[in-house]
Parts: structure tokens; sequence; C-alpha cells
């Protein structure tokens, strides 16, 4: 796969992180060891450097953007496209890591001129699905109608896989590859945690997709029923000042504690009994698998790609979105049920062994980019 030269292209990048950040760094650097020459696209930011090496990986904040709506997006596709055409030797496949970002525009414009191979990746599904976010931009529209003619778009699971086909995508041109984590570097606790109270945690950015108010409802409620625990949101977002506020308005601000960003997500997740993520909509989330990685119970709501990991009952717990009692339900059975925890635990690590490895992943796309450069 030496001779794959690919081009990644991302808004953010390293040391900025969310989870489609995280999952590009680790797909990337995997991609490299593997012998694909790839290297990353970004925005360029005040105190970061224009270019360096990440992870064996060459950065070039070139995407230049200014802080006014109308022209962000303008210098935004300008600097891609300058950048694209100066270094157009230098691959043959353009990577848009999220489909629904202005790349994706400006790639396809590469294809159609320069005969460029595309792939593109759709992020999310569901109420934040990249198809209805570019429905708000001029070059999101734009992009809606020539999509069909990118190479292959890559969907996360098969909520996102059955969006694309509604939206008349050729099922030729669609590729269901999922996010995956290295198993290897997650500890599996040998036994339960006997230290203290119960500890709840949720890791993730606080905003209005995340489901956190209901979280937060549903552990007042597991606190009513006599359950001696705490919970933890790991995470900073728009919503964190009112979630305090809630927290207190509910009267559980003292056993609730806003923990801010962590970098060591192993182990905030060793001292966990259990693992819920309550979110209105997702993509695939890293963490959800990082929690299954350590053999937590884990309780998520059924959307994006938690119906493809979690078998409800057998390897984790799916509660509907916006459902304060369900959740409520599921985190008193399992901090009450050790047995069953420790089962859905061991269940949940295998699934990831068996289905979510990076190194699944990573052969995936290296198949994938095999296939595009062998086509005419």
């Amino acid at each position: 796969m030496a001779s794959d030269k690919v081009v990644m292209i991302i808004a953010q990048f390293y040391p900025l992180l969310g989870g489609a950040e995280v999952q590009a760094q680790r797909l990337a650097s995997a991609l490299r060891a593997k012998g694909v020459d790839i290297f990353v696209l970004t925005r360029r930011f005040k105190n970061l450097p224009a270019y360096e090496v990440i992870d064996d990986i060459p950065v070039y904040r070139s995407i230049r953007t200014v802080n006014f709506p109308l022209f962000f997006g303008m210098l935004y596709v300008a600097s891609v496209a300058l950048f694209l055409y100066r270094r157009r030797n230098d691959y043959t496949i353009i990577h848009c890591n999220i489909l629904q970002e202005y790349q994706t525009f400006v790639a396809i414009l590469f294809k159609l001129i320069f005969n460029k191979k595309i792939v593109a990746k759709m992020s999310s599904s569901g109420l934040t699905s990249d198809l209805i976010l570019m429905k708000h931009s001029l070059a999101g529209r734009l992009t809606l109608r020539l999509l069909g003619k990118a190479d292959r778009i890559v969907s996360l699971c098969s909520e996102a896989t059955s969006e694309l086909l509604s939206a008349g995508i050729p099922a030729e041109r669609l590729q269901q590859i999922s996010n995956g984590v290295d198993p290897a570097l997650f500890t599996v606790r040998a036994g339960p945690r006997t230290a203290g109270k119960k500890l709840i945690t949720f890791i993730g950015r606080l905003d209005g997709f995340k489901g956190v108010e209901h979280l937060l409802e549903a552990f007042r409620r597991v606190i009513e029923s006599g359950v001696d625990a705490s919970l933890k949101l790991i995470g900073n977002g728009p919503a964190e000042g009112n979630l305090r506020s809630l927290a207190a308005s509910l009267k559980i601000q003292d056993k609730v504690s806003f923990r801010g960003r962590e970098e060591n997500v192993l182990k905030e997740l060793s001292e966990t009994d259990v693992f819920v993520l309550p979110s209105l909509a997702e993509g695939m989330s890293n963490v959800l698998l990082e929690a299954m990685s350590c053999g937590l119970p884990v309780v998520a709501t059924g959307v994006g790609g938690a119906l493809d990991m979690i078998r409800h009952g057998r390897n984790g717990i799916l509660v509907p979105p916006g459902d304060p009692e369900a959740l409520r339900d599921a985190m008193v059975y399992l901090l009450g049920n050790e047995s069953a925890a420790i089962s859905l635990g061991k269940e949940a690590r295998k699934t990831v062994e068996e289905r979510f490895t990076l190194s699944g992943a990573v052969d995936c796309y290296r198949r994938l980019y095999g296939e595009l450069n062998a086509a005419p």
C-alpha cells in the first residue's frame, strides 16, 4: 500500500480534540504505520505552528478563516483549494474526515477538474446528521447536489447508511466503516470497585445534544431510590452553566462533580462503576468504545452507532433518548446487580475486540484506498 498518497482534511486537529479529531489522529497515525503516505490539512489557529509532525503525521495548518460568517466559508474554501492545487502531485486521494465541512465541496471540484479520488466520511446521524447541517449553507447545499459524484462515502453506523440511501446516494458509492480503538490500551479491572460510594461517569462535550440534563434528572431519581452514588461529568461546553444550575435546582449538586476536560480518560474509567452516554444524537462514540474496552457496564441511548455496538441486555443497556425514567431504571439495576454488571462488561469488551478495533478500521481504509487507486 506504499503507493497510496492521501491528504486527510479536517477542520480541527490535535491539540484541539473532540471525538472526530481523536479518531482522525488515531486513524492517520495507524495508517502511516502500515505504509500509507498520509498527511493532514487543517485550520490555522493562533499559537499553533503552521506545520508540525504529530505521531509521525505531517500536519499542515493552512486553512485560513476569519470570524465573520460570510467570509469564514469563502476563505475556508479558497485556502483549501489553493493548498490542494499547490500540492496536487503529492496525493491521489482526498479523504474528507467530516462530510458536512467545506472541504467536501472543494474535493468534489478537484475530482471533476483533476480526477482526484474522494473519500468523505459522514460523522454524525440523527438530529445532528451531516446531511441536515449541510442544508444550512450554500456550499453545503451545493455539496448535497454533487455528493453522488464522490468515489466513496463512508458511514460510521447503520443509521447513517440508511440516511445516505434515503438521500439518494447509490449503494455502490457507500461503505460502512466503524470507528475503532486499540483494546490493548485499556485495562479491564480484576473485580468490582470497592472503595467509596458507587460512581456513575459521563464523558463528553456539554452541549444540548448530549442529553446531560436528562442524566441529571435520572440521577436525582437514583438518589431518591436510596442508592448511595455520585455522578462525575467529564468535559466542557456551552451548556455547563445551565447544567450546574439544574443540578442545584434538583438539589443534587453535592453529589455531582463537574470535572472539565481530563486528559487521562483511562484513569477516569478505571474509577467508574457504570458509564452512561445519554445522547440525543451521535455518530459513533469513541468514549463509549473506550468504556466498553475497559469492561465496564454501559448505559446508552439508542441512537447512532450505539445501535450497532450494543445488544440490549447482552453487552450493555439501551434506553430511549430523552427518557430520565428509563435511565434511572438502568442505572439502579446495574448499581444493585453486581453479577449482571460484570457479565455485561465482559461482553462489552469482547464486542470491541471482535468488531470495533482500530486495526480493523485501518484494514478497511487500506483496502478502500487500494481499490480507488486501481480504478480508472
